[in-house]
């Protein structure tokens, strides 16, 4: 699923890491020209009097960032989760904060970015530690490589695609990284590892012929492609220390081969120490069509 020509949705509930995933929210708003709609949803203590304050408090602040942006705020009542996924069927991208406002929660992802990384009808941008870009003078990442993961199957192809769209609009260097397993690769304990460099050539040259089809669309897009030995979420993980933007992809019930080994981007979004951007497909899988009966 690549981007559509709807608004850039920012869930926000008023927590430092809900600004900072707004200023990201409004930065792609501003750059592909689309209008923002900064959601909140009353939970807990908040009255809706209280939540619609805090969305136009947002909206205003985004307008502060991008001046000529338009932003709307609104209130909806539910469950967060149920109504950013509800707003996302019409959306170009959805973003929230890797967390929001619970406190004492350690655990690296909130409920509501773990499910809308989960399944969404349109991209989900997920902001890891997004306090760090709620200060009034903060500044996005602008020169560092957008990197994604790719190993053949439909999921990876679109974050694939995805990803080449978003190195183009952003100017930067598209890093694609395939890590591949390998028996004789070197464990701690082991006397030696094996000469794994046939087998390097071979995944390098066929990752090279996977990105061809979209380095001809994206002509101005720098790319780089590296065949890595080893797990693919380690490896992407470490990426993301250095990377601007992370894009993975997830399984879908319109993907013709589901691979058998745990979904990659699930874990990745527990450990990336960068945004994730989270190319989804299709909620369902298209009706085969039926050929006219004879006459």
């Amino acid at each position: 699923m690549t981007y559509r020509y709807g608004p850039v949705i920012a869930g926000v509930d008023g927590s430092a890491h809900s600004i900072g995933a707004l200023r990201w929210a409004a930065d792609e708003a501003c750059r592909c020209t689309r209008a923002l709609r900064v959601v909140t949803v009353p939970t807990g203590d908040v009255s809706e009097p209280a939540a619609k304050e805090i969305a136009e408090r947002a909206a205003a602040e985004a307008q502060r960032w991008h001046v000529g942006i338009e932003a709307d705020a609104e209130t909806r009542r539910g469950s967060p989760a149920d109504v950013l996924r509800e707003l996302a069927h019409g959306a170009r991208l959805v973003v929230v904060g890797g967390r929001g406002t619970t406190v004492g929660d350690d655990r690296p992802m909130g409920s509501v970015s773990q499910a809308l990384g989960a399944r969404a009808d349109a991209p989900v941008l997920v902001v890891h530690a997004a306090d760090r870009w709620a200060a009034p003078d903060a500044k996005l990442p602008s020169t560092a490589p957008v990197v994604t993961g790719f190993d053949g199957s439909d999921s990876s192809r679109r974050a694939l695609r995805l990803a080449f769209e978003e190195a183009a609009a952003r100017g930067v260097r598209l890093v694609v990284v395939q890590a591949w397993p390998h028996p004789d690769l070197w464990r701690p304990g082991s006397i030696r590892g094996g000469d794994l460099s046939a087998h390097e050539c071979v995944v390098h040259e066929a990752l090279c012929e996977a990105t061809a089809r979209w380095q001809a669309e994206f002509p101005l897009v720098d790319v780089e492609v590296r065949s890595e030995p080893g797990e693919a979420v380690r490896t992407l993980a470490v990426a993301s220390q250095w990377a601007g933007l992370m894009v993975v992809g997830t399984r879908c019930p319109a993907d013709k081969a589901r691979p058998d080994y745990p979904s990659v981007a699930k874990r990745l979004l527990q450990y990336a120490a960068c945004p994730v951007l989270v190319a989804h497909g299709p909620s369902k899988a298209s009706a085969p069509r039926v050929a006219p009966a004879a006459a």
